[in-house]
């Protein structure tokens, strides 16, 4: 992170956490990685299977996610592999660009983080977006939910094409891999893969064509709504996507990389072990954004460092008290931009605050 070397509340926050991971017998540098991973696997041409194989993919997915962000192990040819652990949610050489690199270095930006675009045929979740009439509907949960289920089929195979024919990702991220063959090539290869292994395959190992149909519409969408309200809701509500004019008053705040991690990210039910298994850490999604290369299994130990950090310093800090608080807020976020009146929104958001510790 060299460009942060002059974000004073980020280097307090390095110091502060380095010390906390002392304290829990972790080495800041050594022992950042993951411990052994372990995740069972179970798929057959059947609904239970193929419900089973979608849970599976979601949750060897923290294996890809942290691989990206070379948080598996010290060795950087380990973490290049486990990336492909993401296979089941999303291109992993598309991932690198889209995420570890875009999304975690320009968070909430319209113009730079591709998160923000993925939905636009369907919700919109910036006011930067032009409104359009489908829009409306997303006041409706039911609509919201139809929209996330078509996450991942978009992420592994829609996407992907645009990608490769347009060099880019919404033309704000350049896809330097299609310079790098065997990058271009696994790129490539993972499409046919996925198609191949998702798509084509319970149709030899059905017994009925309706049925094979059925185990491939409830993996897609079952990974898709996994994927979706483990990570889109992350970002997606009102104090995350407006900027607070605190911050911007104070000189040490309004430029830092840091501080507007944690005001663009959120957390949810931080303590506890269920949800942070089922999310793949995403419950602590603040001291993600803020260290990525740390693995997911030992953010818990510097949460409530980074949380009395930020109240030190009035950095907003938003933790979550339940998933059902942290998707409320994302439904009325998307309630806000099915019109054009931010302010009216504004208003009904306050009206039905959500618990926040």
């Amino acid at each position: 992170h060299r460009h942060h070397d002059d974000d004073v509340f980020y280097e307090i926050l390095k110091k502060r956490v380095a010390a906390r991971l002392q304290e829990c017998g972790l080495d800041p540098e050594k022992d950042r990685a993951a411990p052994i991973p372990s995740h069972p696997i179970f798929n057959s041409a059947n609904v239970l299977g193929s419900l089973a194989f979608a849970v599976f993919g979601w949750l060897i997915g923290a294996l890809g996610h942290d691989g990206g962000h070379f948080a598996v192990s010290r060795c950087a040819a380990v973490n290049d592999a486990c990336v492909w652990g993401m296979s089941l949610l999303c291109n992993p050489v598309m991932w690198q660009h889209q995420h570890t690199y875009a999304h975690h270095s320009h968070t909430n930006d319209y113009h730079r983080d591709p998160d923000l675009h993925h939905f636009e045929y369907l919700l919109r979740v910036h006011n930067f977006v032009k409104l359009e009439e489908i829009h409306k509907q997303q006041k409706k949960t039911w609509f919201v939910v139809l929209a996330y289920a078509f996450v991942v089929f978009g992420e592994c195979l829609f996407i992907p094409i645009q990608v490769w024919k347009l060099g880019s990702m919404y033309g704000i991220v350049e896809w330097t891999d299609r310079k790098r063959p065997l990058r271009a090539m696994a790129f490539v290869l993972h499409w046919f893969a996925y198609v191949g292994i998702i798509v084509v395959a319970p149709f030899f190992g059905s017994s009925s064509i309706l049925n094979a149909i059925g185990c491939v519409v409830l993996h897609v969408t079952t990974s898709g709504l996994l994927f979706a309200f483990f990570s889109q809701i992350n970002h997606l509500n009102e104090g995350s996507l407006t900027p607070t004019t605190t911050r911007k008053k104070d000189d040490m705040l309004s430029s830092s990389w840091a501080a507007n991690q944690v005001e663009t990210s959120n957390n949810f039910c931080a303590n506890s072990s269920f949800w942070h298994v089922l999310s793949n850490g995403l419950n602590l999604q603040i001291e993600h954004h803020l260290f990525p290369g740390l693995n997911h299994s030992h953010l818990h130990w510097i949460a409530p460092v980074v949380e009395k950090t930020c109240r030190e310093y009035g950095v907003v800090y938003k933790n979550y008290n339940s998933w059902t608080d942290i998707m409320n807020a994302a439904l009325r976020w998307l309630d806000i931009m099915s019109s054009d009146s931010l302010e009216g929104g504004k208003q009904k958001e306050h009206e039905q605050k959500t618990s926040l510790q």
